[in-house]
């Protein structure tokens, strides 16, 4: 294939000219064009979506009108895949804590969890049946939990690459996805998206609140926010220690939270490097929960 073949084709795969956004506009020409894909292709919006992101290339809306042209966008990007960049989202190196840093170094530290769980054991058991006497921050109710809001432009479906990728690949990409820690009740972990949907509502795309501005930015590039909840029905104080270890073993640095968390009970006597190891241990759940759950991503429309 010459250099000029080449660049048609590149010119072909990232530009889809204004009469085919047209819908009121059907040419031979674009008919001829649709005319080239395969006769068993169809997909439903969500999954052609999909396919196209995991593809390299972010779609628009796609509607009737739109259809097609994002099907031929796609035939060509599985044509020539070559031309298109199937790698997820760059990101800057991350540094975390020298707990969390050893688990990249190692991959076989999951082989002998017995210390690691030790560790959720101990705090577990404190705060199951708690003192009604004593003055517990936001009572003794259990109905709280932890949840973790993840970047779908970098795990790019993880849970369903995993299997193809290294487990330290899957270990490091879930990671790098983690961009908030937070402790929940009921609707909590809404409350970051219904305060983000009110700038994108406005076309307000800019926020100082690194948050909400994550979470806008997400969107914009037509992704969903992943919002994973974990270690549930737990009363107030258990899941304010457990979004502080992790916090701790992720570095804050790393994370769009404000705060470093607050630890209570027996785990508030700890050294650090206890409350870091038991915050690596929370995480790898939290990851085990994601790959065996799925990818689930809420965007405005999704917001109440």
């Amino acid at each position: 294939m010459s250099s000029i073949e080449i660049l048609c084709i590149k010119f072909d795969l990232l530009c889809i000219s204004d009469s085919e956004y047209n819908g009121s506009i059907k040419s031979s020409s674009f008919s001829s064009k649709m005319s080239s894909l395969p006769d068993t292709i169809d997909y439903d919006t969500d999954t052609l979506r999909k396919e196209l992101i995991i593809r390299g290339y972010n779609p628009g809306p796609i509607t009737v009108t739109t259809k097609n042209i994002y099907l031929k966008k796609l035939h060509q990007l599985k044509k020539y895949p070559a031309l298109v960049s199937r790698e997820p989202r760059p990101v800057s190196k991350r540094v975390y804590s020298v707990e969390l840093e050893k688990t990249l170094r190692d991959s076989s530290w999951c082989n002998d969890l017995a210390l690691y769980k030790s560790l959720e054991e101990v705090v577990a058991k404190q705060f199951c049946n708690p003192d009604p006497s004593r003055k517990w921050r936001e009572g003794i109710n259990k109905s709280s939990f932890t949840y973790l809001l993840l970047d779908p432009r970098l795990t790019n479906n993880l849970p369903g690459r995993a299997e193809s990728l290294k487990p330290k690949e899957v270990w490091e990409t879930f990671l790098s996805s983690v961009f908030y820690v937070g402790k929940g009740k009921r609707s909590r972990p809404y409350s970051h998206l219904y305060e983000a949907v009110n700038f994108w509502n406005k076309r307000q795309f800019s926020s100082g609140n690194k948050k909400i501005q994550s979470i806008i930015d997400i969107w914009r590039s037509n992704g969903g926010v992943i919002c994973l909840h974990v270690f549930q029905n737990i009363i107030p104080v258990e899941a304010y220690t457990r979004e502080a270890a992790m916090i701790s073993a992720l570095k804050i640095e790393n994370l769009t939270n404000a705060k470093c968390g607050d630890y209570y009970g027996i785990a508030a006597a700890w050294p650090q490097k206890q409350k870091k190891m038991f915050g690596v241990y929370l995480l790898y759940k939290a990851m085990m929960i994601f790959l065996n759950e799925g990818e689930r991503q809420l965007c405005p429309s999704d917001i109440d």
